[in-house]
């Protein structure tokens, strides 16, 4: 990967004649952003509370090659402010905190400063067509930039999508590394998997995959269909090598209400997943998932929306044999229900249901949200259907989003306030609760970006 780059950026570099002819190639276009970021988690039992401040700063450039190619490079500095002692664990829970480490590098809790390469990749778009090889920002349903902190998800390898017609399109990734959040370094598909905590093996025992995953590259598809106007049909496959295989259908649509400024919307998903190969490892208690799981997700979606509010309800099923497995340290779920700080992965059955409201100020640049939902797990001690042994909980979250039009054109802010609370509060156990249920979570978050002149 990184000689064919380096053989593309020699080529490019080699006709310099043609860049002559246009005064603006070799001129990179720079832009800056920073974000800060205050974490804080309390819990109205005896639990350790937790809090952390960082900071991101990022150096973005962008140059105009030749015949239709850009190269893009990024460098992302971190610090940490203040935090909480995270080498201090729980008395009754002795384990890491979830949601304050995600500031920082999960792997090297003692840094201070570091910082990473992000973008780095060069990048060919002529006609429908567009194409990027290096290291890159992606989007698809299970790889993702995930919901927040300071860095997002990058992977490194191909990416190429094209526009047959107005009405198909079609995106290919093909990832042979990935730098997931809260990650300082690049990795491996197979050393990425288990960054985050691993929860349980089938039989109950801790997760032994960190580190003894075998898996070499991801492949994903997307086929776009635009099949009118209004509605959209998206069909993903995402293959990760000696692992398991996901299909994604999504069918999203706008709906005119008549003799209304309303508009309908709707959303419909169906989700299989299967194990392939050797699930990651040949070795039973060292494998990342069975081969022999078959799990299938249905999510739906009906809303309304008008220029200031919009508000939809979800629902979502998942059953099958074994646990529906994805790296968190890859991406969040892509299911209606999902809401921002939880997520539903390593589970084999769950029923949810969750609303969203949102409305935006017309004269004013504020924007209120807020989502709630209530999910029905498995029995947090049955290990073959709950790997993080998650009680049923519901879930609030209250946010706010503001601009300002009149200072400091690139700032904006971002709070976000979540309660947890277990449906069953009868039969908790400690772990069953710290990081998990019965708690409050701050995020208040500054974003700031000066844009290339």
């Amino acid at each position: 990967m990184k000689k064919i780059f380096t053989l593309l950026i020699v080529m490019l570099l080699w006709d310099s004649g043609y860049a002559q002819q246009d005064s603006t190639l070799w001129k990179p276009e720079m832009s800056i952003g920073l974000r800060s970021y205050f974490m804080s988690t309390s819990y109205a039992e005896d639990y350790k509370n937790e809090h952390a401040w960082g900071q991101m700063a990022k150096l973005s450039l962008i140059s105009k090659l030749p015949y239709h190619f850009r190269i893009k490079a990024e460098y992302l500095g971190f610090l940490k402010i203040l935090s909480s002692d995270f080498g201090t664990l729980d008395s009754q829970v002795p384990n890491l905190n979830r949601y304050e480490v995600g500031l920082f590098d999960v792997n090297h809790l003692d840094r201070t400063v570091f910082g990473k390469i992000g973008n780095l990749h060069l990048n060919y778009a002529y006609a429908n067509f567009k194409a990027k090889l290096g290291r890159m920002e992606v989007n698809t349903p299970f790889i993702n930039a995930q919901d927040g902190r300071l860095s997002p998800t990058y992977v490194e390898g191909i990416n190429w999508e094209i526009q047959i017609n107005p009405v198909i399109s079609i995106n290919h990734h093909l990832i042979t590394g990935i730098s997931p959040r809260s990650t300082g370094n690049w990795f491996a598909i197979g050393e990425s998997v288990g960054m985050y905590p691993v929860g349980r093996d089938e039989t109950g025992q801790p997760s032994g995959y960190f580190g003894n995953t075998k898996s070499d590259f991801i492949h994903i598809l997307d086929l776009k269909l635009n099949l009118n106007s209004a509605s959209t049909l998206l069909l993903n496959h995402t293959l990760v090598n000696n692992i398991y295989s996901t299909y994604l259908t999504q069918w999203d649509k706008n709906w005119e209400l008549p003799n209304s400024n309303l508009q309908g919307f709707s959303g419909l998903q169906a989700t299989i997943q299967h194990g392939i190969g050797e699930g990651g490892n040949e070795d039973i208690s060292l494998r990342y998932k069975n081969p022999e799981d078959l799990n299938w997700i249905l999510s739906g979606r009906l809303g309304i929306k008008s220029q200031r509010n919009l508000w939809h309800v979800n629902y979502t099923k998942m059953q099958g044999n074994g646990r529906f497995l994805s790296p968190r340290e890859w991406g969040k779920d892509p299911f209606y229900t999902f809401i921002p700080r939880e997520r539903n992965e390593g589970l084999g059955q769950v029923d949810a249901i969750s609303t969203y409201f949102q409305h935006t100020f017309p004269k004013n640049p504020l924007q209120l949200y807020s989502y709630l939902g209530i999910y029905f797990l498995p029995d947090p001690s049955n290990p073959e259907k709950n790997k993080y042994a998650m009680p049923s909980y519901a879930q609030a979250n209250l946010g706010a989003r503001y601009v300002p039009k009149n200072w400091m054109k690139g700032l904006n802010f971002h709070l976000i306030l979540m309660g947890k609370t277990a449906l069953d509060q009868d039969n908790l156990r400690p772990a069953w609760v710290y990081n998990k249920v019965n708690l409050i979570h701050t995020n208040l978050i500054i974003n700031y970006t000066l844009p290339s002149k």
